[in-house]
């Protein structure tokens, strides 16, 4: 008896001798563990592709910090402002220290609420042709240490000693110099190529020199362009001719070397005077600011920070995301009249006719986008082959229908491109239909017709569903054919997201639409959604 209780206590063992228990926990282990690692790669994959640039998509659309680091001392004393007439000479003086002097990258406290506008650093002045060394150590007095010097020159030095091609030597210099002035200066694309050498010139380890001050100035000098120059864009968006008010600032108030700032600014530019101006740098004063989607549907903050219309001149936005809903909404019913019948034609004829048809129809996915494109801007064009044809059927040469560079030429063209994509998911639907089903409706008594409304196309609402929401989502974030046959009356707000990413640097409202235009899409998809159910889409 006391022998079986003993042999009952004992744990059970596998055939190695290890506690079962113990086995079926490494067991477990090692499944999560290759679960994981099968997960990781697609998890990867989202995060790089979409989660990621989503994220800086909706960070960038309300970020407004390089306006905030350009102009620090300005913002940090404008709330002192009463708003109803000119600003006093401290503002002015403000203003002028922030558009003509490099303190600013000098001052360890100078961005947002951490601004100190009473600290004597601000005033001091660098001479344009130096000493400079006296003038920044008296601004930063760390900059005297070499320790501060340490984290650029440790940059330089690695660049320096970089091996490879002699293109790849060039590349990595050239990388250590922007890193450099992203150390140096906020939110810059600079180069800091004087800094680079002189630092290479430099042990290390002595008291820094007027060379490596100098080499600083200029760098930052270089900078504090670039920089004014993309916060100049961001200022003429709110108030348009602030982009040419601070460049012929820029230059003039070199001349100036006391005060009183505000009667020599007005005299700069009088646009100084006008209280409208710095009424616009109320909407830029914080880090975050929701302007950038007040833009995209054309309204603004005013002095009062209320809710506004933009000026009747600048009002295009609301148009163009009517335009882009219409332009999609037209392509996807003409996607959708034309894919119906060549997709049941393509379910319904013998293998040998269909599979040479869906040749046809994949061909498009084989030739180039641009290729296309161009081809039917040589057939829509006024003298094109579209014109041509008519005329021979009897359209008087001067009624030539006007196709391209309009709204009527993006349709058409886009409606032609994108007209595979509903296609082949209703044909693939419809393939799975049996022809038994029609000829028993008829055999109950029904005409072709009724048996084809009531039996056929109900069960192939599934494809039609992919295709409308497969369609629909591309055509209203397109961007190429709008550009290339649209002209002024067939642009889209995919254009205006492109036009402020390329030309006018304004990323800020690209990221703005981009956003709206994210989440236009998904309230469309939940209804979408709830209307027909994301259940009942197939692709076949």
């Amino acid at each position: 008896m006391a022998a079986s209780n003993a042999s009952t206590s004992q744990p059970l063992l596998t055939a190695d001798g290890t506690p079962l228990k113990t086995s079926l926990q490494r067991s477990m282990r090692r499944s999560k563990l290759r679960a994981a690692m099968l997960v990781l790669p697609p998890l990867a994959f989202l995060l790089a592709l979409f989660i990621f640039p989503i994220g800086n998509l909706l960070t960038r659309s309300t970020d407004d910090a390089l306006i905030n680091h350009q102009l620090p001392l300005t913002f940090a004393i404008l709330d002192q402002w009463d708003r109803q007439q000119l600003p006093d000479e401290r503002l002015f003086e403000a203003m002028f220290l922030d558009l003509t002097s490099l303190n600013r990258y000098l001052i360890k406290d100078n961005f947002a609420s951490a601004v100190n506008p009473d600290d004597p650093a601000w005033k001091i002045q660098i001479p344009k042709k130096g000493p400079y060394r006296d003038a920044m150590i008296a601004i930063a007095p760390h900059w005297k240490d070499a320790k501060t010097w340490s984290p650029i020159y440790e940059i330089a030095i690695t660049a320096a000693q970089a091996t490879g091609t002699e293109r790849e030597i060039k590349h990595q210099q050239k990388r250590a110099q922007f890193k450099i002035c992203s150390m140096l200066t906020p939110l810059t694309n600079a180069a800091c190529s004087k800094l680079y050498t002189a630092l290479n010139q430099w042990d290390g380890v002595s008291e820094p020199d007027e060379r490596l001050f100098k080499a600083l100035y200029k760098d930052l000098a270089s900078a504090n362009k670039f920089l004014l120059g993309k916060s100049s864009t961001r200022m003429n968006y709110e108030k348009p001719g602030f982009k040419s008010l601070i460049k012929k600032s820029g230059r003039k108030l070199k001349k100036v070397n006391e005060p009183p700032y505000k009667e020599a600014m007005i005299k700069a530019d009088k646009r100084w005077g006008d209280i409208g101006f710095w009424h616009a740098l109320l909407a830029m004063q914080k880090p975050q600011t929701s302007g950038y989607y007040l833009n995209a549907v054309d309204r603004k903050w005013d002095e009062n920070r209320e809710v506004v219309m933009q000026p009747e001149e600048r009002q295009v936005y609301v148009m163009l995301w009517w335009r882009t809903f219409l332009v999609s909404l037209i392509v996807t019913l003409g996607c959708l009249i034309l894919a119906y019948p060549v997709s049941h034609l393509l379910a319904t004829l013998p293998l040998r006719y269909s599979n040479l048809l869906m040749i046809c129809v994949l061909m498009p996915f084989w030739t180039s986008l641009l290729v296309r494109i161009v081809a039917w801007m040589i057939m829509l064009q006024q003298e094109g082959v579209v014109n041509d044809t008519l005329v021979m059927l009897g359209l008087p040469d001067e009624h030539r229908l006007p196709m391209m560079y309009n709204f009527t030429g993006t349709i058409i063209v886009m409606i032609q491109i994108l007209l595979p994509f509903m296609i082949l998911p209703i044909y693939s639907v419809m393939k799975t239909i049996p022809p038994s089903y029609m000829r028993a409706a008829q055999n109950l008594g029904a005409p072709p017709s009724l048996a084809f409304l009531r039996v056929y196309m109900p069960q192939t609402l599934p494809g039609i569903g992919a295709g409308v929401i497969l369609v629909f989502i591309v055509a209203i974030g397109y961007y190429i054919t709008p550009e290339l046959v649209g002209g002024k009356d067939g642009r889209l707000i995919g254009n205006m997201v492109a036009y402020h990413m390329q030309k006018s640097l304004n990323w800020g409202l690209a990221a703005a639409m981009g956003s709206i235009l994210l989440v236009g899409i998904l309230i469309l998809y939940w209804i979408y959604d709830k209307i027909v159910g994301i259940d009942n889409m197939k692709l076949g």
